[in-house]
C-alpha cells in the first residue's frame, strides 16, 4: 500500500466521521454561517472527482468543496475551478473551494487563494477565489479546539514539530476529554498514527505512542485503513497492468479511455480486462469488459 493512499483514506475518513466539526471550522474561517450538513456526490464528470463535497443548509445554503494536498502540484487551482463550477451546476448552490495543504512540501507557487486568467496583456477576465489552509502554519490549539475530527492536524503543525512528544501528550489529553467518546478517541488515534507519517519518521511516532500508552495496532480504525489501502493498492497495480497491455496492443489511449480506466476500482474486473486485452479489438472493446 502506498503512503499516499493511507493519507488520502485517513483524511477523508476524518471528514466523513466529523462533518459538523469540519463545516463549523471552515465556515467560521470564511465568515459563513454553519448549518445542518451532509455529504454530496463527488463525481462531477467522467474525469473529475473532488476529494469531498458537503452541502450546508444555512439560511442561504452553500456547499464546501475540500481538496487535500500532501505533495506539490502546479496547476491545481485551475482544476479546482473546474470542480467548483461543475459542483455548483450539479447542486444549484454557491460552492466555496478550500485547499488544505497538509505539510510544507505540498505548497506550490500558484496556490495563493486567487487564480486569474487574462487574454493577452489585458486585465484578468476571470478571477477564481478559494480558501487555503496551510496546516503547518497553524497553532495546535486551532485544531485541538475545533474538535476531535480536526485534532489530528494539530500534530502536523510547526508548533508540534518543535516538541513532538509534548505535542502528542496534548493531543492525547484532548482525546480524553468528556466530550470525546471512547470509540471516537480510538478511531481518531488510529487515524493520527497514519497521518503523522506525512511529516515524521514512523518508528519515532510508534515509540511516542508506546511511551504515552496510546492506541496502536489494536485500533479497529487503523486496521481498516491498512486493509482499505491494501485493496486500493492492488487495484492500482492491476489498472497499471491493463494500461500497459492496452497501450502495447492498441497504442496510447485517448483521454476518455484513461478517465474511464481510472474510474474502475474493482480489482477482479480489472483482472478480467487484462485477460480480455489479448482478444479485444480496441480500447472501447477492452473497457466494455464487464
Amino acid at each position: 500500500m502506498s503512503k499516499s493512499k493511507e493519507f488520502d483514506v485517513s483524511l477523508k475518513t476524518l471528514v466523513d466521521g466529523h462533518i459538523a466539526e469540519w463545516v463549523a471550522f471552515l465556515a467560521a474561517r470564511a465568515g459563513l454561517p454553519p448549518g445542518p450538513a451532509r455529504p454530496i456526490d463527488t463525481d462531477l464528470s467522467a474525469s473529475l472527482h473532488a476529494d469531498r463535497l458537503i452541502r450546508v443548509d444555512a439560511p442561504k445554503p452553500f456547499a464546501l468543496h475540500l481538496e487535500f494536498q500532501s505533495s506539490s502540484e502546479l496547476g491545481l487551482p485551475a482544476r479546482m475551478l473546474c470542480y467548483n463550477v461543475l459542483a455548483e451546476r450539479a447542486n444549484k448552490v454557491p460552492v466555496l473551494s478550500v485547499l488544505i495543504l497538509v505539510r510544507p512540501g505540498a505548497a506550490a507557487s500558484d496556490q495563493t487563494g486567487v487564480w486569474e486568467v487574462s487574454a493577452g496583456d489585458g486585465p484578468p477576465h476571470l478571477t477564481f477565489r478559494y480558501a487555503v489552509v496551510r496546516v503547518w502554519q497553524e497553532a495546535m490549539d486551532t485544531f485541538l479546539n475545533a474538535g476531535p475530527g480536526l485534532a489530528p492536524l494539530a500534530v502536523l503543525t510547526d508548533e508540534a514539530a518543535g516538541n513532538l512528544e509534548a505535542a502528542f501528550r496534548r493531543f492525547d489529553q484532548r482525546l480524553k476529554q468528556p466530550d470525546v467518546p471512547a470509540n471516537v478517541a480510538e478511531a481518531v488515534s488510529g487515524l493520527t498514527l497514519v497521518l503523522s507519517g506525512m511529516r515524521y519518521d514512523e518508528d519515532m511516532i510508534r515509540a511516542i505512542y508506546g511511551r504515552l500508552d496510546m492506541t496502536l495496532e489494536d485500533s479497529t480504525t487503523y486496521q481498516w485503513i491498512l486493509k482499505k489501502g491494501r485493496a486500493e493498492g492492488r487495484a492500482e497495480e492491476a489498472r497499471n497492468l491493463v494500461l500497459r497491455a492496452g497501450t502495447r496492443k492498441f497504442g496510447a489511449p485517448p483521454t476518455a479511455a484513461v478517465a474511464a480506466l481510472d474510474s474502475v476500482a474493482d480489482r477482479e474486473r480489472l483482472e478480467r480486462m487484462l485477460l480480455a486485452a489479448f482478444d479485444a479489438a480496441g480500447w472501447d472493446d477492452l473497457l466494455a469488459t464487464p
